[in-house]
């Protein structure tokens, strides 16, 4: 037979285990997406801040260092370069924050695209509607996220340095070479800007979190389960045990144990009840117990 200190018990471990279960979940789910809002943010902030360094390139110094002599190659003059170069400088406390304008046939082959980097490239050659991606990927042991655009021929003037070798500055082919860098066509997507900022530290501190406010409930549910437990058992599952023990003995062995008189004003009124009823009782069986005349009268 379950005990009321056993259901009571049992129901508190229940409504606590869910609200803790529940709760860590929806403190995580919370604060995962408000870090990842973050981190999108950030990354977006630095490609910005590439890209404007990109379009300051195209616009401002590679028109000036275009009316140079061409007997020397200026690198300053690549959009690619500037940005890369500027990010670089930005990111130099050793963080593991990435930048990268990589192409499948790039001029520089320190800029030639990697597995992952192609994917992304031909992705993005079979949705032209698509400017961006993001998502998060595994980089040495580590979750990064990365957000990434595509880098498509809208200028004519890029194909004066890359349509055909025998057009090109005469510099930056004795620099790099006939073979890389060549056959763009306009409208071609032939790269891809990616920018990376790593998330394991981030998630590392939700972790932390989640574990902190789960202590904090199961304090929370040992704290409460105290309050409610030992107040029902001084004055509830006590004066009940005794009233059923008294009860007990008295239908046994008419005890005429004195009833308990604390407790719970209900546990006192069902107490003063079962004395009224075990004094009438009393009476009773009393009076049934009289001798009575031979004529039926007492």
């Amino acid at each position: 037979m379950n005990s009321i200190s056993g259901l009571v018990r049992r129901a508190t471990v229940l409504v606590f285990a869910v609200a803790i279960i529940a709760g860590s979940a929806t403190f995580y789910l919370f604060f995962n997406a408000a870090t990842m809002k973050h981190v999108e943010d950030e990354a977006r902030t630095l490609l910005s801040l590439a890209v404007a360094a990109r379009n300051y390139t195209i616009d401002n110094i590679t028109p000036l260092l275009g009316q140079l002599p061409d007997t020397n190659f200026n690198p300053e003059q690549v959009p690619s370069f500037a940005a890369q170069t500027l990010f670089r400088k930005l990111i130099s406390d050793g963080s593991n924050y990435t930048y990268r304008e990589a192409a499948l046939n790039p001029t520089n082959p320190a800029d030639l695209a990697d597995s992952f980097e192609a994917d992304l490239i031909a992705d993005f050659r079979r949705n032209d509607d698509v400017s961006e991606m993001q998502g998060i990927k595994r980089v040495e042991g580590t979750d990064t996220f990365y957000i990434a655009r595509p880098i498509t021929i809208t200028n004519p003037a890029c194909l004066a340095c890359h349509s055909t070798a025998d057009k090109a500055p005469a510099a930056m082919v004795a620099q790099y070479g006939i073979v890389n860098g060549f056959g763009w066509q306009l409208g071609e997507t032939i790269g891809v800007q990616i920018l990376t900022v790593p998330v394991e530290d981030e998630f590392q501190s939700i972790y932390e979190l989640v574990a902190i406010f789960f202590v904090m409930l199961t304090a929370l549910f040992v704290v409460v389960s105290l309050m409610v437990t030992l107040p029902l058992q001084r004055n509830v599952i006590q004066p009940l045990r005794k009233l059923a023990d008294i009860a007990d003995r008295s239908s046994l062995r008419g005890d005429d144990t004195p009833l308990p008189k604390h407790g719970a004003g209900e546990i006192q009124q069902l107490s003063a009840a079962i004395s009224r009823l075990r004094s009438s009782l009393k009476v009773s069986m009393d009076k049934s117990n009289e001798p009575t005349d031979q004529d039926g009268s007492q």
